[in-house]
């Protein structure tokens, strides 16, 4: 088949590449920046204000021996205030997975002819601002832990009190 002079191929995808994303979407990708450089600036600030107490509890005269509690125990809760929001991204993206599968599947169902194309390539879409999530949430709980057991293993080398890792209480002890 020749093409005629005026005429014109056209291509009409049933799923383009480029989508206009909803506001929470883009939402969703700047909360998940920011936990990403919240997240390197807690654990830089962890390990750092945890080698300063490590070189202070050295000391003989030490303002950290005089605290009425553990000096300790502020670091180790902001390290878990990080699986914490592990755990919220997690969430989240579960949550914007939903919303995004639900708005592409509205959409394909109000088109003339849906393919099993269109289908996929919205949930490859919508997959990949999960991924996204859970990559980041992944990270964040990487990072907490590894901030808890450094600072558990400096509190234990530094020696300072309640050094030893305390057991959480259970509902029968209480």
């Amino acid at each position: 088949m020749l093409q005629e002079e005026g005429q014109t191929v056209g291509f009409d995808p049933e799923y383009v590449c480029y989508v206009h994303h909803p506001w929470y979407v883009n939402l969703f990708a700047f909360y998940l920046l920011f936990m990403l450089a919240l997240a390197m600036d807690r654990a830089v600030r962890l390990f750092w204000i945890s080698r300063k107490r490590r070189i202070a509890a050295e000391q003989p005269e030490s303002y950290l021996k005089s605290a009425a509690q553990d000096p300790w125990e502020l670091l180790l809760v902001k390290a878990r205030s990080l699986k914490n929001l592990s755990h919220l991204t997690v969430l989240l993206s579960v949550l914007i997975l939903s919303c995004s599968m639900s708005d592409h599947f509205s959409a394909i169902t109000t088109q003339k002819v849906a393919g099993i194309w269109a289908i996929a390539g919205a949930a490859a879409d919508a997959l990949t601002t999960f991924s996204a999530g859970i990559v980041v949430a992944i990270v964040l709980f990487c990072i907490a832990v590894l901030c808890e057991r450094v600072i558990h293993r400096r509190r234990s080398a530094a020696g300072g009190e309640g050094s030893k890792v305390q057991p959480r209480p259970t509902n029968a002890s209480q």
